[in-house]
């Protein structure tokens, strides 16, 4: 048995439901939101619903968040990030036609106060759109309420396909299902790689990871699986809340043992989707720890434009790792990642 940390998620097939879901989309809700493939296709419903205009988007954003307006025809533009991640408001340039400003809180670190957002509401034509990736699985506190949320569900649990979106939409969603197939197919790959460890199936199940988001690039917002549906609908979400604070906090005490080290976040509960944190010689240290089947994820890749809008997103992407604290490790997995984190750090900055 093959034991890797990080990376996308493994799953074997449920025979069973796959026989009886193949090939359908579901039209259900979860939890009061639209079911799609991804958190891309939500905000490519969103950007569907109105006419070309400007989209405010912070400068550190991937390009997941960015395709979906462009697709539509809008006009991209970017806004800073203070020091503590939360939104620069005096970079927030209006108009006085439609604007819609997506905001975020990155690693549960709140991106921007109730009594800003509202102040922005009284005086434009703003639509508020609010991505809960981060902090999904966290009680929501604010008391303002934005035009539309979205959240990829599939980077919380092994599930192919699936985001989520809150809001009025009223064009309908496409059925297409050769991404899940393919990344389903690609999970089951890597379920039986981990079991086998045949470096042939690697090489292939990479690949597909690789390339398969390519599909969301050709066409229009598409509904969620039934498959994966059935599977989120029945998830103990709660269960996965705790092992992941739990596993975070292990990690980021391990973490804090190294001077060289900086944790984005210093807290749990608010979001624990990774452990981001900022190292020296960022990309050495990424391929020293991948060498050792440790697998820390680099969210942001960035455009020269989003670097030279905000130094805070540039110093980010240059210096930002994400170590995994999914449920599917145990605290004793989190000792062992920290453990080698912090040792590679130090070898690789000595």
């Amino acid at each position: 048995m093959v034991k890797e940390y990080g990376y996308e998620y493994d799953a074997a097939l449920n025979e069973k439901l796959w026989s009886e879901t193949k090939r359908k989309s579901t039209s259900s809700k979860l939890w009061g939101a639209y079911c799609l493939r991804s958190g891309r296709d939500a905000l490519k419903a969103i950007a569907r619903e109105y006419t070309p205009c400007t989209v405010l988007i912070p400068a550190l954003a991937c390009d997941s968040m960015i395709r979906p307006f462009k697709q539509y025809g809008h006009n991209v533009k970017y806004y800073k990030l203070r020091p503590d991640y939360s939104v620069d408001l005096d970079s927030i340039v209006t108009e006085k036609e439609t604007i819609l400003f997506l905001y975020m809180d990155y690693f549960g670190i709140p991106a921007i106060s109730d009594a800003d957002l509202e102040y922005l509401r009284a005086n434009n034509n703003i639509v508020f759109i609010e991505d809960r990736t981060h902090n999904l699985n966290s009680i929501r506190t604010s008391s303002f309420r934005p035009d539309y949320t979205i959240a990829s569900l599939r980077k919380w649990l092994p599930i192919p396909d699936g985001g989520l979106l809150w809001g009025r939409i009223s064009k309908p969603f496409m059925e297409e299902l050769s991404f899940t197939a393919l990344r389903l197919k690609a999970q089951c790959m890597r379920h039986e790689f981990l079991a086998c460890g045949d470096e042939a199936i690697k090489t292939e199940y990479r690949k597909i990871f690789s390339t398969v988001s390519d599909i969301m690039d050709q066409d229009g917002p598409t509904a969620m699986s039934a498959y994966s549906y059935s599977i989120a609908s029945n998830v103990d979400f709660r269960r996965i809340k705790d092992t992941r604070a739990q596993n975070a906090s292990v990690l980021m005490s391990k973490l804090k043992e190294s001077s060289t080290i900086k944790l984005i976040q210093n807290t749990t509960g608010l979001s624990d989707l990774y452990v981001a944190f900022l190292v020296p010689k960022r990309d050495e240290v990424q391929r020293v720890l991948s060498a050792e089947g440790i697998f820390n994820t680099i969210i942001w890749p960035l455009s020269a434009i989003q670097k030279q809008v905000c130094d805070l997103a540039r110093f980010t992407e240059e210096n930002m790792l994400a170590a995994p604290c999914d449920q599917r490790y145990t605290a004793e997995d989190m000792e062992y990642i920290g453990s080698e984190i912090v040792r590679v750090v130090e070898d690789v900055n000595r």
